[in-house]
C-alpha cells in the first residue's frame, strides 16, 4: 500500500490515512515530550491498555505497569529524549502499521542508540494507540567472548 492518503468507509465513518498519520505524528511529538521533561506516568497513555513491547536484547514486555517499568529503566540509565520519524504509514480503519527509524539520546543531546521499528496501531477510546512495538538497534552486535 503507498504512503498516499486513503479514505476507506468504516461503518458510518470514513478512514483518511492522512489524518492517522497526523495523529501518530502529533502522538510522537508527546512521546518525546514526556520523555524529556521526565513525565514517565504519561508514557505509558500512548499504548493501548493490551499492548506490548519488543525491545531489543530484551523479552517481550506486555500492559501498562511492564511498558512505564521498562522506560522508567531507560529513564534511570540516563536516556533523555527518543526521537521517532516514520517512514510509512499504511493499513485501514482497525489497524494501521507504521515503520520509521529511532533515535535515542542521552544528556546533552549526545546519541547513543540508532535503529529501526514497527508499530501496530489500534483505536483505543477513539484515540489511535501503539498495541504492538519492535524495535532493533543499528549497532553492529557486540563481538562474542
Amino acid at each position: 500500500m503507498e504512503n498516499n492518503a486513503k479514505i476507506e468507509k468504516a461503518g458510518n465513518a470514513a478512514f483518511d490515512l492522512a489524518e492517522v498519520r497526523s495523529a501518530i505524528e502529533a502522538s510522537h511529538r508527546q512521546y518525546s515530550k514526556n520523555f524529556l521533561d521526565g513525565d514517565l506516568a504519561s508514557f505509558g497513555n500512548h499504548y493501548t491498555s493490551d499492548a506490548c513491547v519488543f525491545p531489543t536484547h530484551f523479552s517481550k514486555m506486555c500492559g501498562t505497569e511492564a511498558i512505564n517499568a521498562f522506560f522508567n529503566q531507560a529513564y534511570a540509565m540516563g536516556i533523555r529524549n527518543i526521537k521517532l520519524t516514520p517512514i510509512e504509514i499504511m493499513g485501514g480503519p482497525n489497524e494501521v502499521i507504521e515503520t520509521g527509524i529511532y533515535e535515542l539520546l542521552a544528556d546533552g543531546d549526545f546519541t547513543v542508540d540508532k535503529g529501526k521499528f514497527i508499530v501496530i496501531w489500534k483505536k483505543e477510546h477513539g484515540n489511535w494507540k501503539m498495541y504492538r512495538d519492535i524495535w532493533n538497534t543499528d549497532s553492529p552486535a557486540a563481538p562474542s567472548a
